[in-house]
């Protein structure tokens, strides 16, 4: 198989490493591998730097394009309101808003900023603002280095999962979403309006409170902080991570409507995987954000001048990929196209060759339709021939010496007669025997004729053809 692209997803979750490898080949995106490093806080660096550079290799996976997110609890989450005549130098205010929020001038954020989509012209802008102290990101950097990778993009794991929602889910304008990414320890919460995050917060559960109860509390902070109006409701709920218990019955029957954010993970994948992806959804959405160049929430805290810049060169080896696919593919359609020429021009040659029987065969077909023609023509002479004489020759052989006939009439077969006869009555049987009349039928009474003393008669009969 052939991949064209390929990008890695690293989470710090907790005590753990979750690495996910997506690549993307002609058909699509294929998941291609997880893998988590169990408490790697504890380890020595070689043994984590042995098992990271092991799933590298394993997926034949390159490291220019990692994305690496950090735990919710490192990171500022601000909603910002601003005036509207702000936006035109809206880069200059946040860098103002930061440094008001920074403690003091050696303790620096490192940030980066989305302005938030609003469904009407509103009045005032609002920017969601994402900050990490730079100490906290530092150390970060530092181990990603000890382990001998280099992140291309640092962002959230929420705001990852975000981007799947918002990349493979058609119609998230006008729609509210919240996503519950579930931990061992708590629960982070993070809600979308309009295909912009206006919401984020992250909360631990007491050991007495149920799944169900902080889901349901967090949704209902949720709705307040974000003023929902009264007449928006929340169209989704996704669920993802794992809590380390089975809480998915529980919060379905407590919730009704909630889904797991895998149902919308349709990549290609080993069988394997698919139950991993609830757990390993923040790694995947992080690889996710990789493989796009404009995710939806691109939010990325690294400093622009540790961001990895691919030079322009690098995309030769790629485009020289995509142009012999290119050309292999017009190759197996110019083939197709040469053998049909090839094979047409050996049809024109047979034809050429049975050119001359064909033709012989086309007289003779001529000949034998002519000749039909005469046949109908006869046979339509023939049908149409004059039967009055054979009728006359007939009755003048069927009527007796003293019978005569005074009206014959014959008007479409149809045949009248009418005369004298000393017995006229006697007349039909011997009429009906004869092979050329059928039908034959008296009309009106026989009477006597004064003058001659026979009876008249007339009947009517069918020529049988």
């Amino acid at each position: 198989m052939i991949y064209l692209k390929n990008s890695v997803g690293i989470e710090i979750r907790g005590e753990d490493l979750v690495l996910s490898c997506l690549k993307s080949n002609l058909s699509g995106k294929v998941l291609a591998g997880l893998q988590t490093v169990s408490s790697f806080r504890s380890l020595e660096p070689a043994d984590v730097r042995r098992q990271v550079n092991g799933f590298f290799k394993a997926q034949r996976a390159g490291r220019d394009n990692i994305v690496l997110g950090i735990p919710r609890a490192d990171a500022v989450v601000r909603i910002l309101e601003l005036p509207k005549e702000v936006e035109a130098n809206l880069k200059q205010v946040v860098l103002y808003q930061v440094q008001s929020y920074e403690p003091s001038e050696t303790e620096k954020f490192y940030y980066d900023y989305l302005p938030v989509k609003t469904a009407g012209k509103e009045k005032r802008l609002q920017v969601l603002l994402l900050m990490v102290k730079k100490s906290v990101l530092d150390q970060h950097l530092n181990f990603m280095r000890g382990i001998g990778l280099r992140p291309r993009v640092i962002t959230l794991g929420s705001a990852a999962i975000g981007n799947i929602l918002l990349g493979i889910r058609n119609g998230s304008s006008g729609r509210t979403i919240v996503l519950a990414d579930l931990r061992p320890d708590g629960i982070e919460t993070l809600l979308l309006r309009n295909g912009s995050p206006v919401y984020s917060r992250q909360a631990s559960r007491p050991e007495q409170q149920t799944w169900s109860e902080l889901l349901r509390g967090e949704i209902e902070l949720a709705v307040s902080r974000a003023r929902l109006g009264p007449e928006e409701t929340i169209d989704d709920l996704f669920l993802a991570g794992d809590t380390g218990e089975p809480t998915g019955g529980e919060l379905t029957e407590a919730i009704p409507g909630t889904r797991s954010i895998a149902e919308l993970m349709r990549f290609e994948m080993p069988p394997e995987l698919r139950p991993r992806l609830r757990a390993a959804a923040a790694s995947v959405g992080l690889a996710f954000t990789g493989m796009n160049r404009r995710p939806p929430l691109r939010l990325n805290l690294l400093p622009t001048e540790l961001r990895i810049r691919q030079a322009r060169w690098a995309y030769i080896p790629t485009i020289i990929l995509a142009l012999a696919i290119i050309a292999g593919l017009v190759g197996l359609g110019m083939r197709q196209a040469v053998q049909q020429q090839i094979l047409i021009r050996e049809l024109d040659a047979r034809i050429q060759a049975l050119q001359s029987q064909v033709n012989a065969v086309n007289q003779v077909r001529e000949q034998a339709e002519s000749l039909e023609k005469k046949v109908l023509y006869t046979e339509g002479l023939l049908r149409r021939r004059d039967m009055n004489l054979e009728i006359l020759l007939e009755l003048t052989e069927i009527l007796p010496a003293d019978t005569y006939l005074n009206i014959y009439r014959n008007q479409d077969c149809s045949i009248t007669i009418s005369g004298l006869s000393s017995s006229a009555p006697d007349l039909i049987p011997a009429l009906e025997k004869s092979p050329l009349l059928a039908g034959v039928v008296q009309r009106g009474t026989i009477f006597k004729d004064p003058q001659s003393g026979k009876d008249r008669f007339q009947f009517e009969a069918k020529c049988e053809r």
